[in-house]
């Protein structure tokens, strides 16, 4: 069954640049995961993501240090 989701991911780049991406989707339970994987990697690809320190670069490789996914209630 369809439900909304919403998701918080946070890392580190190189240089000890920290990076927190967020959004919204809709999916199957079992699709969550990769889906919020999917869209935060877009964000910070694409420059979209929330930068610990603006104005310095955010190359990979990036480690995760925490994913949190949580049903939104309708």
């Amino acid at each position: 069954m369809i439900k909304s989701y919403k998701f918080e991911i946070k890392g580190v780049a190189r240089n000890a640049q920290t990076w927190t991406t967020q959004g919204i989707f809709q999916c199957d339970l079992n699709e969550a995961f990769d889906t919020a994987m999917r869209d935060s990697f877009l964000q910070l690809t694409n420059g979209k993501a929330v930068y610990g320190q603006p104005g310095k670069s955010c190359q990979g490789p990036y480690d995760i240090i925490s994913v949190k996914i949580e049903q939104v209630k309708q």
